[in-house]
């Protein structure tokens, strides 16, 4: 009986499979940001050579993981758009203030490689507009 070994995955693959891995891993939003009871994530997704993927709204909870990074849209791209900092200055800056819903905004370009690009070496044009909101927990 011959066994079939497991094909590789192409690098996008493997990529999307290790960031998985590192959201199961990561810690709860309550023990990074404890004074964070909701943080809402809206991206919106810009790319002049091809469709326009559809805009995404992420809701994260108290026991969601801590985990700010999102794939490229594209199938075929190996990049992804990492908020992390944005969320840790967003709601580092808040701390110390009065508290209410704090909010912020920014853009970032992928820095992947679509797979029809590998031979030229020539980054994905995607570009990503997004919108941070974070509420305090409700006082009685």
């Amino acid at each position: 009986m011959k066994v079939v070994s497991r094909k590789s995955s192409n690098p996008a693959t493997q990529r999307r499979d290790l960031m998985l891995s590192q959201r199961t891993r990561a810690a709860a939003l309550r023990q990074v940001f404890p004074d964070v009871a909701q943080l809402q994530i809206e991206l919106v997704f810009n790319d002049v050579t091809t469709a326009m993927p559809s805009p995404q709204v992420h809701t994260l909870y108290p026991a969601a993981p801590a985990f700010f990074r999102f794939v490229c849209p594209c199938a075929d791209c190996d990049g992804d758009f990492d908020l992390t900092i944005a969320v840790t200055e967003l709601i580092g800056n808040a701390s110390g203030r009065k508290r209410g819903r704090i909010s912020a905004s920014g853009q970032l370009c992928c820095h992947g490689i679509r797979l029809r690009d590998r031979a030229t070496n020539k980054p994905c044009s995607m570009q990503l507009n997004f919108q941070l909101v974070a509420s305090p927990p409700t006082t009685a």
